[in-house]
C-alpha cells in the first residue's frame, strides 16, 4: 500500500499562514524592526546603565554621585577581635567601620554599608561571624552564627565562594578570637 498524499509547497504553506499579502506583512515587519532599532540606539533608556549600558543621563548621575560621595571612616586597623569586640562593629554607629566575619576571617565591609549597615538587607551579618548564614544562603536568625559543623559539602562550597568574593572585594582586618574557627 502506498500513500499518494502530496506535501504542499513552501509558497502554499506561507500563503495559508499569512494570506496572499504575505510579502506586505514581511515588509511591514522589517520596517518596524528597523525603526525600533534606530530608536533604541538613538534614544537609549535611562535605565540602560543598570544592565551595563551607558547614557548621558547615567553619566551625569555618576558625576553627581562622585561629587557627593559618601564619606567612610578610615579603614579598620589590622588586628584580631574577640567575638564580643566584633559585635561593636555591627553598622549601628556610622562613625565606626562595619565588619563581618566568615570562616573566622574579619572583613571591613564599610564600603558596602548600604547592604551591611543599619537598615541594610544584610545587616544581620554585620558584627558577627555569619559563616552558617552565608553557607545556607539564609537570613534566618537561627543561621546567623559560625557553626558549620553539620553543613553539607555543597553548603561548604557556597561558603568558600562567599569567602573568595569577600577576599576580592573587602580588606581583611584580622581573625575572630574565641570563635568556631579559632585554632589557638
Amino acid at each position: 500500500r502506498t500513500n499518494n498524499m502530496e506535501l504542499p509547497s513552501l509558497r502554499e504553506v506561507v500563503d495559508s499562514a499569512m494570506g496572499e499579502n504575505w510579502k506586505a506583512v514581511v515588509v511591514a515587519f522589517v520596517v518596524a524592526y528597523a525603526v525600533a532599532a534606530v530608536f533604541v540606539f538613538r534614544y537609549p533608556s535611562p535605565f540602560a546603565a543598570r544592565v551595563g549600558g551607558s547614557t548621558k543621563w547615567s553619566k551625569r548621575k555618576a558625576r553627581e554621585a562622585t561629587e557627593e560621595e559618601e564619606s567612610f571612616p578610615e579603614p579598620m586597623a589590622k588586628g584580631d577581635l574577640t567575638v564580643e569586640e566584633l559585635k561593636r562593629y555591627d553598622g549601628s554607629n556610622t562613625a565606626l567601620p562595619v565588619l563581618l566575619a566568615a570562616k573566622g576571617v574579619i572583613y571591613d565591609v564599610t564600603k558596602g554599608r548600604d547592604f551591611y549597615g543599619k537598615g541594610g538587607p544584610y545587616n544581620g551579618f554585620a558584627g558577627i561571624d555569619c559563616s552558617r548564614a552565608l553557607a545556607k544562603v539564609s537570613l534566618d536568625a537561627k543561621d546567623l552564627n559560625d557553626d558549620v559543623s553539620d553543613l553539607y559539602a555543597a553548603e561548604r562550597d557556597v561558603l568558600n565562594d562567599w569567602c573568595r568574593k569577600f577576599d576580592d572585594k573587602y580588606p581583611v582586618v584580622g581573625k575572630v578570637l574565641g570563635g568556631a574557627f579559632d585554632k589557638s
